[in-house]
């Protein structure tokens, strides 16, 4: 049985939030490294609208032919729904992204951990 069928697809789906949560840390970190660069405007994705359209499978292509590569579809969504925030950035409201982003990714990867014990609980039988 795929590990995914085991938890009715939550470790893909914590996966793919993890992914996205990393790309958005490294778009917030590039806009507080250029704070004071001159004409640079901040660079953000709406978190919620990404995921929502990863789940969706929206971006997914059609295989017309079995030699064909599927794009992955959370590369797909990300690049459509990246946009510049078309402002100067403001370094405070950057850093409570940046701790916003990091609190959520932390929290993602203790769910993912806390399915792990739970299946480690059920392969040990309950802990006999």
């Amino acid at each position: 049985m795929p590990i995914n069928k085991l938890f009715d697809g939550n470790i893909e789906t914590m996966r793919q939030a993890l992914s996205l949560r990393q790309e958005r840390q490294g778009l917030i970190q590039s806009n507080v490294a250029n704070y004071e660069t001159p004409g640079y405007m901040g660079q953000d994705f709406n978190f919620a609208k990404v995921m929502e359209s990863v789940m969706s499978g929206q971006g997914e292509l059609a295989l017309t032919n079995k030699g064909h590569m599927q794009l992955d579809a959370m590369e797909a969504s990300k690049t459509r729904e990246f946009a510049s925030e078309k402002r100067p950035v403001d370094l405070d409201q950057e850093m409570v992204k940046m701790a916003e982003n990091q609190l959520m990714f932390q929290v993602i990867a203790k769910s993912i951990g806390k399915k792990f014990d739970g299946l480690r609980y059920a392969i040990d039988e309950g802990g006999k």
